[in-house]
């Protein structure tokens, strides 16, 4: 099964613009990982705003790629990816790794 290069060009934005959009909404996970969820509201508050931020603008992304060249693949894309960071963002938070 051959696949378009339009739509594979598609997915790699969806998914590397998860990738800075996750950057630049969220603290790095060395902060992230110093703070206690029990304690630093403040740092779980910016970890879920900027979550709730890079999701939406990945999802719309992805779905702009996806209506531009027909296929569901960039959504899917945009959609996994999401899903992988923010479970990796949501670890981070709850890790003690750094304590």
């Amino acid at each position: 099964m051959a696949v378009d290069g339009n739509v594979v060009g598609a997915a790699t934005l969806s998914m590397t613009q998860s990738l800075a959009l996750f950057g630049s909404f969220l603290p790095k996970f060395s902060d992230i990982g110093r703070a206690d969820p029990d304690k630093d509201s403040d740092v779980v508050q910016d970890v879920r705003l900027g979550e709730l931020a890079a999701v939406l603008m990945t999802l719309g992304i992805g779905g702009m790629t996806s209506a531009l060249t027909g296929s569901a693949i960039p959504s899917v894309v945009a959609l996994l990816t999401c899903g992988g960071l923010v479970v990796l963002y949501e670890y981070a938070l709850r890790s003690k790794a750094y304590a």
